[in-house]
């Protein structure tokens, strides 16, 4: 049976917290969730949190600062993160106590992408698109290909992001 969490490591500043990552589940019958992060406190995603913010300097998506960073006079617009577990490069940017060094965190990073990619054109196969109900046709859907997505989340995706969060060497 697999961990129910993973312990990320403790938000920065004056009341740090406990951040965990909690494990897969089959949802609704019909796609896997996962990448849930918080505690008792707080509930974000990892996509959100981790994939889809840039790095204090600017890298890949803007500008983004953690609360307790001033943006620099220059920085137009800057994007602060309130929740305390926004990250871009390595996880001890913003938690004391990181439990993943940057290659281990670049190898997690790496497999969740691949994750919400195949679980995102799962729902398309399954649904014929997104939030969309009128017009569709059954040609949009492919229960085969979603079925087939699925199963590779399940069997390559999902062990390979617990291995790597249980810290296994590669063989």
């Amino acid at each position: 049976m697999a961990k129910q969490s993973w312990y990320l490591g403790k938000t920065k500043g004056p009341r740090p917290e406990r951040i965990y990552l909690r494990d897969f589940s089959w949802d609704c019958d019909w796609y896997w969730g996962g990448g849930y992060i918080g505690n008792k406190n707080f509930h974000t995603h990892f996509d959100g949190c981790f994939l889809n913010r840039p790095d204090s300097r600017g890298h890949s998506l803007g500008p983004f600062y953690d609360p307790w960073t001033k943006a620099p006079e220059h920085v137009k617009d800057p994007q602060v993160i309130s929740n305390g577990a926004s990250v871009w490069e390595s996880l001890d940017f913003f938690l004391d106590d990181a439990q993943y060094d940057k290659d281990q965190w670049w190898r997690i990073k790496d497999l969740f992408k691949q994750f919400y990619a195949m679980r995102a054109a799962a729902e398309v196969f399954h649904l014929g698109g997104h939030c969309s109900s009128k017009g569709r046709t059954e040609k949009e859907t492919n229960p085969f290909m979603e079925a087939v997505l699925n199963k590779h989340i399940e069997t390559v995706i999902i062990p390979a992001i617990r291995k790597a969060l249980d810290k296994e060497e590669e063989k």
